[in-house]
């Protein structure tokens, strides 16, 4: 088991069935897992002087970076957390450490300020608050009227829904001639959760993109 920090949910287990249901009453549910997604918050203080004018130049900057994919963004507010012991295994693994998060924020950072303020030097940059911590997500197994199974993803912070739809996608990839990429999908359905962080990663770039 994990100790670990996570951002409070909105939704638990039933209520997220009872979403999908709603969306769908039939719905063919087979099973439901958790799987829990990594990030790391960072809280800059960018100090560009310490004179009366100066001071007002100086500004908090929180990003949030991804320790799967590397990416990060921008964000403002102070998230809820629960403190839980999660798994081993569902919990994806964190390709990013914290020494390239640190690098990462630090240069979004300065970036972020320098593209809204005109300096004449590089100002100070302190990290004043840091939060590790996984988001979680529902993984729920689901049989279509053909007898195809394929995993329906929903977001227990906001409840946003998603379908990976895996058997067909393998057998297209095979009638494709593309078999190692089918052996490939195959076996992250079964075993690592690549499509998962594949998937995750690329729900919440949307997600941002669409708040932007």
């Amino acid at each position: 088991m994990i100790e670990a920090k996570i951002l409070k949910p909105g939704y638990t287990q039933r209520e997220a069935l009872v979403l999908l249901f709603n969306t769908d009453s039939k719905l063919d549910l087979l099973d439901i897992d958790e799987v829990y997604y990594p990030y790391v918050r960072l809280r800059y203080l960018i100090t560009v002087g310490k004179g009366r004018i100066m001071k007002k130049l100086n500004k908090l900057c929180d990003c949030i970076i991804d320790r799967v994919s590397g990416s990060v963004y921008e964000t403002e507010g102070d998230p809820e957390f629960d403190y839980v012991e999660i798994p081993e295994d569902e919990a994806l693994e964190i390709q990013t450490p914290l020494n390239e998060c640190y690098d990462t924020g630090h240069s979004f950072a300065l970036k972020q300020y320098i593209g809204k303020a005109k300096l004449m030097a590089t100002p100070e940059m302190q990290i004043i608050e840091e939060d590790i911590f996984y988001k979680k997500f529902y993984v729920v197994k689901a049989r279509d009227p053909e007898g195809y199974t394929y995993f329906i993803l929903v977001d227990a912070v906001d409840g946003g829904i998603s379908v990976l739809d895996h058997e067909k996608h393998i057998e297209e990839l095979a009638k494709e001639g593309q078999l190692e990429e089918a052996e490939r999908v195959l076996e992250s359905v079964d075993g690592d959760h690549e499509l998962l962080e594949e998937m995750i990663a690329e729900i919440e770039e949307e997600k941002r993109e669409e708040e932007e």
